[in-house]
């Protein structure tokens, strides 16, 4: 199936001098044959800050969760869910969220059938009011699920959603931009974007390379160099060495290379990684599973307890070395509940040792909202106060 772009763009007009305007794009299937690296250019000089602007940093927590089919009633109604999600937003707040493996639903349906607004409504703006909206999402591929991007507007603005690649799922690039208190003054917009994924499961990798291998070769075609951008969800790798995998890490381009955080910048583990077949060496990174027993708490996902590192944030070059006023937090990457002893138990099990990595009433809740633990990374952003910046790349078509 080829690649397919698709762009949505959001309602408004955008007044700010730096923003850039997007058309849809083509499908681009070919991969990156680039062989020298793109400098970023410089806009301007740095200057001294500008009249009635303001000092200011702000962290972003940014968590990818596979929600384990939410909405299809194999766990349970929403309603009962949506108790245990409450407790773990209320533990994580996250400012960026993606929930991968959202049982599908029509983009455009209203309450009770979108569970978009389900969970926009009952969970995230229940547990902190008004502060939560939701990208625009897509299941152009017809998939049976589907991923969702829920963001912090008192932080965030969405600009558009925009199709990378369908083949069983839609793998989707959003665009935001950061709510600057100074950006009335500087009209200087720093963006983020962001891909989400949910790839092939299964022994063999072969579709899952190919749908990232896809994705990767539109976006390294799309930008020169990469922005300030993310690329996160449960990819399903059993190893780095997986062709998907170094996809994703590798590039003859150093600016269109993405790093994995434990292993760069943080360097608390390293490659070659065989996370499935070693498990022990990774135990604090391994995201699935929180269930020892494929029938407990119910018979809906696997078990296995902490087994393999399926759920990953990516970070570009310009996140890791704070390029453009975003800069990735050095080892705040977690994953949430995993306390480096849940190899073959519940993420509950007082066995090795009692698991104080979050609160009891968090734990509980992981365990009884899916079988996969969330993950999180944190940026630091800083206010634009000369209307300096690095240029952002062009959109290509």
């Amino acid at each position: 199936m080829k690649a397919t772009l698709l762009t949505v763009l959001t309602a408004g007009i955008f007044l700010f001098a730096s923003c850039s305007k997007s058309t849809a794009t083509k499908p681009v299937t070919k991969t990156d044959t680039t062989t020298t690296v793109t400098p970023p250019p410089v806009t301007t000089k740095p200057g001294p800050p500008l009249a009635n602007t303001v000092d200011k940093t702000d962290t972003l927590n940014v968590m990818a969760y596979n929600v384990l089919s939410y909405g299809d009633d194999c766990q349970g109604t929403t309603t009962a869910l949506n108790g245990y999600f409450r407790t773990i937003i209320q533990y994580a707040q996250p400012d960026l969220m993606s929930c991968e493996k959202m049982n599908a639903f029509v983009p455009t349906s209203a309450l009770p059938t979108n569970l978009a607004d389900n969970i926009t409504d009952s969970v995230l703006n229940t547990v902190f009011p008004g502060r939560y909206a939701y990208a625009t999402p897509t299941d152009a591929s017809g998939g049976s699920n589907m991923s969702v991007l829920f963001y912090n507007k008192q932080k965030l603005t969405y600009v558009k959603t925009e199709s990378l690649y369908l083949y069983a799922t839609d793998f989707d690039l959003y665009k935001l931009y950061y709510n600057d208190p100074n950006l009335a003054i500087t009209h200087d917009t720093t963006y983020l974007y962001v891909v989400v994924n949910h790839t092939q499961s299964g022994t063999s990798s072969t579709i899952r390379d190919m749908q990232v291998s896809h994705y990767m070769a539109t976006l390294r075609a799309k930008f020169a160099y990469f922005p300030n951008l993310i690329n996160m969800g449960d990819f399903n790798t059993a190893n780095s060495y997986e062709a998907g995998y170094q996809n994703i890490i590798t590039s003859t381009d150093s600016t269109k290379r993405m790093s994995d955080p434990p292993f760069y910048p943080d360097q608390t583990v390293k490659y070659p990684a065989e996370w499935e077949d070693n498990a022990g060496s990774y135990a604090s990174e391994l995201t699935t599973t929180t269930r020892a027993l494929t029938t407990v708490p119910n018979s809906c996902g696997t078990g296995g307890g902490a087994k393999s590192w399926y759920d990953h944030i990516f970070i570009s070059p310009w996140l890791v070395k704070g390029t453009n006023y975003v800069t990735y937090v050095p080892n705040s990457y977690k994953t949430i509940g995993n306390d480096g002893h849940r190899i073959g138990v519940d993420i509950t099990s007082p066995t090795p040792q009692v698991n104080t990595s979050a609160p009891a009433a968090v734990i509980n809740a992981l365990f009884q909202f899916s079988n996969k633990y969330p993950v999180t990374i944190k940026l630091l952003v800083k206010a634009n106060r000369n209307a300096y910046s690095i240029a952002d790349p062009v959109e290509k078509n």
